[in-house]
């Protein structure tokens, strides 16, 4: 159970950092101003590489054995956020990132003892140590850069790398490598913290620190998964996991070259770039390229552990298709904007015969009822209709009582901070979840009544959002990635007996999550007490229960 705490601890640890960061970003001196290659308008904070890899780290430190290879990778982490914070702030040259990427990368391979040693095509045949070595920080140089130039975009590199440690995860936990499991997991809920804010119109940027941490930490990932945890996986493997980063760095630097300029020269285009060109908005660039992404991610999935040329062909097909649709949209002049307009969830809002204000108002007044129900029945079924009774820790004691005594607090406070209340109702959301998934012994009739309130409140969501007012909630890429991912692990979950259960426990955080934060959002949340005495009754529901177990 350690990667969902890993994940958990991340994802709280980055949301708690964000804001004061935020505020004190001037002083940091890490803010992005507009320019001519900017999408953005405004400056905009680049402090979120700095929340992201402490909230990563922080579980990281704690969880993971004190050996030789674990501390050269924290070294070489370290390396690569100090250069990161320091061209967020002097914006340095290429020649001074590399020389922090070379660094770094020099850092895991020698005193790490991490290379690829299997290359691709060579039936199994051990690399020449030197050529291993050069290799493998030459691997670790290209997709650090492959993150860290595909960052163009609100959400774009955070969700595209989601989907990749996603798989990754996946694999490992078949491999039986759970250290390296743990990684992909803190890193994962590093960058859903950091998203929550990055989301388009973005609030904060990650800056360098954060793309290069992404690009770095993700390379080592797949040289341990590949080359340790289970060789047997196909050599080409990473191309498809990968991606989108990896398409993208590589069609602008070989345009830059044939144009007889340098391949790190600065210009427009990059992938997202060009389907802006076509007429896409922000939000439909980024869910396209999260969609294609997602392609990616399933057939690295499917062909995991087949031939090293199936892998290949398919990351092959897939840039010739991408690239030929590409051109000839440019070619032709293709507009988006002159077709029918793709704004997911906002057409339903238009049709005429429903009275929008009334369903609005109606659903105002009935989630809080439905949210006061649910959590304790939620909190009954997990705790105590099983065959066998949970036996739960210490620390589940601990944070329970923790999130009583704050809920209790909250309740009688007149001062309202949304972060918080966010950061409380997320954990709890968290915590009812791993306690779902600790439980393996669910009755076939706890099992049900599970998935018809997760299925009533993914629809109260839905409906929620469809007529919500634009201040009140406004979807974002986030939602499309939140969504894509709980359609994604049941199909994974199905090649995996381990894993099978967890799709109604991730499917139950994110409708959980959706519904609070359409409740804080619209200022719900805080003018509804009984929200707040539900949430105390079902946390000291859990508490009391672990007690009564030691």
């Amino acid at each position: 159970m350690t990667f969902y705490a890993a994940l958990i601890v991340s994802m709280l640890c980055t949301l708690a950092l964000i804001p004061p960061l935020v505020r004190h970003a001037n002083l940091i001196g890490a803010v992005d101003e507009p320019g001519e290659r900017k999408v953005h308008l405004t400056a905009v904070p680049r402090i979120g590489g700095i929340a992201m890899i402490t909230g990563a780290l922080a579980p990281i430190l704690f969880l993971m054995p004190f050996e030789q290879r674990y501390i050269a990778i924290t070294v070489g982490v370290l390396i690569i956020f100090f250069f990161g914070v320091w061209d967020d702030r002097k914006n340095l040259s290429y020649k001074s990132k590399f020389l922090g990427q070379i660094l770094a990368a020099s850092v895991v391979v020698f005193a790490g003892d991490i290379s690829i040693q299997y290359a691709p095509f060579t039936d199994g045949q051990l690399l020449p140590q030197p050529v291993a070595y050069g290799f493998t920080i030459f691997c670790l140089l290209a997709i650090t850069n492959a993150l860290n130039l595909a960052d163009g975009l609100d959400g774009l590199a955070g969700g595209t790398t989601i989907l990749s440690f996603g798989v990754i995860g996946v694999l490992c936990l078949n491999a039986h490598a759970p250290f390296v499991l743990l990684v992909a997991m803190a890193v994962v809920g590093g960058v859903l913290g950091f998203l929550r804010y990055n989301s388009h119109p973005a609030s904060i940027f990650m800056g360098d620190a954060g793309s290069q941490f992404l690009g770095f930490i993700l390379g080592i990932e797949l040289i341990l998964l590949t080359q340790r945890a289970d060789p047997s996986l196909a050599g080409t493997l990473p191309l498809l996991v990968i991606g989108i980063p990896l398409l993208d760095t590589m069609t602008v630097m070989i345009k830059r070259i044939l144009a007889g300029r340098s391949p790190f020269s600065p210009d427009k285009n990059h992938l997202h770039h060009r389907l802006l060109g076509l007429g896409f908005n922000h939000y439909e660039v980024v869910v396209i390229m999260y969609s294609i992404q997602s392609l990616f991610i399933i057939s690295a999935f499917v062909t995991s552990h087949s031939d090293d040329w199936l892998p290949f062909s398919l990351f092959l097909g897939y840039v010739v298709i991408i690239i030929c649709a590409l051109t000839l949209g440019e070619k032709r002049g293709f507009d988006f904007k002159s077709h029918v307009q793709f704004a997911p969830l906002g057409w339903l809002k238009s049709i005429k015969h429903l009275d929008s204000e009334h369903i609005r108002s109606r659903s105002n007044q009935v989630l809080p009822w439905f949210l006061i129900v649910i959590l304790p029945t939620l909190t009954l079924n997990t705790l105590y209709l099983g065959s066998e009774k949970p036996h739960l820790g210490i620390d589940i004691i601990l944070l329970a009582a923790i999130l009583c005594l704050l809920f209790l607090g909250s309740l009688f406070s007149r001062i309202t901070y949304e972060w918080r209340d966010r950061l409380m109702t997320y954990t709890f959301c968290a915590l009812l979840a791993f306690l779902g998934y600790k439980r393996q012994d669910i009755s076939e009739a706890g099992y049900l009544l599970e998935w018809l309130i997760v299925g009533i409140a993914g629809i109260a969501v839905i409906v929620s959002i469809f007529f919500a007012k634009r201040d009140q909630f406004q979807t974002t890429p986030l939602d499309y990635l939140l969504i894509l991912l709980a359609l994604l692990v049941p199909y994974f979950a199905a090649a995996n007996t381990e894993l099978q259960h967890l799709s109604l426990d991730i499917v139950k955080f994110v409708a959980l999550v959706y519904l609070f934060e359409f409740l804080i959002s619209g200022g719900i949340f805080q003018r509804f007490k009984g929200l707040s005495v539900a949430l105390v009754l079902s946390a000291g529901m859990i508490a009391t229960r672990s007690l009564v177990d030691i």
